[in-house]
């Protein structure tokens, strides 16, 4: 190994952005406890502003359900729509749809991370 280019008394770049970045995990840290411990109903702009995003937010998904029901009609009976319904059969999962007000429904296939749709929760 070859000796160090450096003084008793410095650091390396590296060491130094170790340093740093530990200070700024403390600081992080830090700040999010004050965070936790911010009382919003004192501050009712803060919690409006919270409130309007979420409610935002709640719209948004109504409007991409909607457009899902309307992509997955049922082309049987028009009132419906197909619904996904998974189910393991040996070592894999498979999935099906089936429309919600009558009995038409799909073969089944093998189930991947690309398929696209409303998935009934079994639940």
């Amino acid at each position: 190994m070859g000796k160090s280019k450096r003084a008793d008394g410095e650091i390396s770049r590296e060491q130094r952005l170790v340093k740093e970045n530990q200070g700024l995990k403390r600081e992080n840290a830090r700040l999010r406890k004050l965070l936790a411990r911010v009382d919003l109903d004192r501050y009712g702009q803060v919690r409006e502003i919270i409130e309007e995003h979420y409610s935002e937010r709640k719209d948004e998904g109504q409007e991409i359900l909607d457009k899902m029901k309307e992509e997955w009609r049922c082309r049987k009976c028009e009132a419906g729509y197909l619904e996904i319904f998974l189910f393991n059969k040996i070592n894999s999962t498979y999935y099906y749809r089936k429309c919600n007000s009558c009995p038409n429904r799909t073969k089944s296939k093998k189930h991947t991370p690309d398929v696209k749709g409303i998935i009934k929760n079994n639940l």
